[in-house]
């Protein structure tokens, strides 16, 4: 079946009129800001179930206050109310279970260049919560939360004692100091040092480190005092906050985000522009905002970006940008410092293989701290927003209501004057598609490189009696398969899920039945699905992976005789599944197993696989099969109903009246007239 995310008739102006239809309606995502405190405790804050009732809660300074009304509050640590022409004792915060007792504990980075701490969860006894340093010296002014490491538990990214990396949980004993594994030298970073962040720059599966002045290529080995590999880009000049890699233009390599100054103006995103002569990566940046609202193609401009994310704000599978004004960060001494406290969203819409940014204010007298959380604080599947800072702690709470045209256009941001239509930046083209992995020694795992075609189909694995083995769960079941753990519960799933929900997207997988973790069970959950063993029949192998990236994710093939993982491949941030071939040379006769693991929890916390096949020769999952057909390219493909009107070019005389649209029109077509 041909799709079109639209359709829509062109009709002579003389004609027009005659056309009548029902008044259409369209999704606005509404926000509502609540105020919680009005003093100065914190410019960090953070959302958790402390009290295990099912809601989530909201801790902001010394108070967690319990959901879902977040009307009563308690104290974590005796409260002290700073003076905003000072400082607080608590930059930021994060939730996790510190010590795995199955209660969520809080993680508190104090002052720049002071001790980073975390207090366990009392389990509902009353008093304090007891509290523990985790790194004594802890520099940067944003550090982050997040795994890096792929082995399902956050690290704390930030600088210390004049290099950057990150401080590990230890697993034996949490309440002892966490190590700090360095990625560079010692260099000139120090307590207000601005500007940090990770991601997979370069697409080799590991997580990276960014900075200011480049970014930091993670090792396929570590060695103990061995710096990293570091590359020199000048993504801003004095330092902004959280930094970020993520694909952006969707072409299918992670770009960069960062504020360009944390106390000044402008937000950019520097272009990933594949491999340079020197095997680093070439970038090329793009302002979405700059210090004067005529760089903005909306007229945005506010200044102090201290704190920013990137979340799928509206639902479409893309991440957005999330960041606000840190208001009186340094009294008025700021550019910018007595402009309104604005908390902003930014739309990423693709297009043509490029992007453009569409800001919408939030609230504009709450703005961020030096952290902004967004986080699900009702249940209802759409990420709300906590923040704590000078001027208090605020829940912002996100809902989606339906309006009609009139009322969904006056929402909408509006093209500063002299403007008829907004900007797109990027190259709009698209890197080759990745080889895959191999195992090159029987000893050591090798990285599975996903890629961006069809597999063959290959010759399915079958027991010593000959029987097929279910490794595409064509039977329905989970039938050669044990799963373990609550993230497989209810697999597998039937049919194109992910299109289901997301019509310009695919699940990408094979046949009728697939595992997606995340469709029934979303990130929470973890575990491991694990097929029989089977004996390798053939030299080369292939599978369908998709979810998250890092260790803690993916499908692994493991010497059924040592146990040791001879090939591992994990997802790249995405739901489509897309094929990875294996070279089983090393253990050719002998018998292994498919290993599906889902070890993480936090956003992508995720994974998808299908289709496991042998081969005789190496598998071509970089290019088109024979006889395959590549797709009909649509530039315009995936935009909305209303977007895709706009961007029609029609006669003169002639306008495009939007009178239905996915998900109202169940089986659309395209058409041309």
């Amino acid at each position: 079946m041909i799709r079109c995310t639209v359709l829509a008739i062109a009709l002579s102006a003389s004609i027009a009129g005659a056309l009548v239809h029902a008044e259409e309606k369209l999704a606005l995502h509404v926000f509502k800001t609540t105020q919680l405190s009005k003093d100065f405790f914190s410019e960090g804050a953070t959302i958790a179930d402390v009290n295990k009732d099912g809601a989530m809660d909201i801790v902001s300074g010394p108070y967690w206050y319990a959901g879902p009304k977040f009307l009563e509050r308690s104290e974590i640590y005796p409260p002290k109310a700073y003076h905003i022409d000072g400082y607080s004792d608590n930059f930021l915060m994060f939730a996790h279970d510190v010590n795995r007792d199955g209660w969520d504990d809080v993680v508190v980075v104090g002052f720049p260049g002071q001790e980073t701490s975390w207090y366990v969860n009392p389990q509902g006894k009353p008093g304090h919560w007891q509290r523990h340093v985790a790194l004594a010296v802890t520099d940067n002014e944003s550090p982050m939360f997040a795994d890096v490491t792929g082995d399902g538990a956050p690290e704390l990214i930030c600088m210390t004692g004049g290099q950057i990396g990150y401080a590990e949980i230890p697993q034996d004993d949490p309440t002892r100091p966490w190590k700090f594994t360095a990625a560079s030298p010692k260099k000139e970073y120090q307590r207000f040092t601005h500007g940090i962040g990770y991601g997979d720059v370069n697409g080799d599966g590991r997580m990276d480190l960014l900075e200011q002045n480049g970014w930091w290529e993670r090792p396929q080995q570590l060695a103990e005092g061995q710096p990293w590999k570091f590359h020199a880009v000048k993504f801003s000049e004095p330092g902004g906050s959280q930094m970020f890699a993520y694909d952006f233009d969707g072409d299918g390599d992670n770009d960069v985000v960062t504020a360009k100054a944390a106390h000044a103006y402008g937000l950019a995103w520097f272009e990933n522009q594949g491999p340079a002569d020197d095997g680093a990566v070439k970038f090329a940046e793009h302002k979405i905002m700059g210090e004067r609202p005529e760089e903005n193609d909306y007229g945005v401009a506010f200044s102090q970006l201290h704190a920013l994310d990137v979340v799928d704000i509206d639902g479409d599978e893309v991440g957005d940008i999330v960041t606000g004004k840190r208001w009186w960060a340094h009294s008025q001494h700021d550019p910018g410092s007595l402009e309104p406290a604005v908390l902003y969203w930014f739309k990423t819409v693709r297009q043509g293989g490029k992007v453009r940014f569409v800001p919408y204010e939030i609230h504009n007298n709450s703005g961020v701290g030096t952290g902004v959380c967004v986080g699900d604080v009702n249940g209802d599947k759409l990420p709300d927003i906590v923040v704590g800072n000078k001027k208090g702690t605020f829940v912002t709470v996100h809902s989606v209501k339906e309006v009609g045209r009139n009322a969904w256009d006056e929402a909408q941001p509006k093209l500063r004057d002299g403007l008829t239509e907004p900007s797109l930046s990027g190259s709009g083209t698209h890197p080759p598609a990745g080889s895959g992995g191999d195992a090159k020694d029987a000893g050591a795992a090798a990285e599975g490189q996903v890629a961006n075609a069809q597999v063959a189909d290959g010759f399915p694995a079958t027991a010593d009696d000959g029987r097929v083995l279910n490794l595409d769960f064509e039977t329905g079941d989970l039938t050669d398969w044990t799963a373990e753990g609550n993230a497989f519960k209810g697999q597998p799933i039937e049919g194109d899920a992910i299109n289901e929900r997301r019509p310009n997207a695919s699940s990408g997988h094979q046949g009728r039945f697939w595992i997606g973790a995340h469709e029934r069970n979303h990130d929470g959950p973890q575990g491991t699905l694990t097929s029989v063993p089977f004996k390798v029949t053939h030299p080369y192998a292939s599978f369908f992976v998709a979810g998250g990236a890092g260790k803690a994710l993916g499908a692994e093939l493991v010497n059924a005789e040592t146990g040791q993982v001879v090939f591992r491949a994990s997802g790249r941030a995405s739901d489509e599944l897309r094929p990875v071939a294996a070279d089983l040379r090393p253990v050719l006769g002998k018998s292994i197993f498919v290993r599906v693991v889902d070890r993480a929890s936090a956003g992508w916390g995720h994974v998808s696989f299908d289709h496991f096949r042998f081969h005789d020769s190496p598998p071509d999952v970089g290019e088109l099969a024979p006889g395959e057909r590549r797709a009909d390219h649509y530039p315009h493909a995936g935009l909305p109903g209303d977007e895709a009107v706009r961007a029609m070019q029609l006669p003169a005389g002639f306008k495009a009246t939007l009178f239905a649209a996915e998900p109202d029109v169940m089986q659309p077509i395209a058409m041309a007239i």
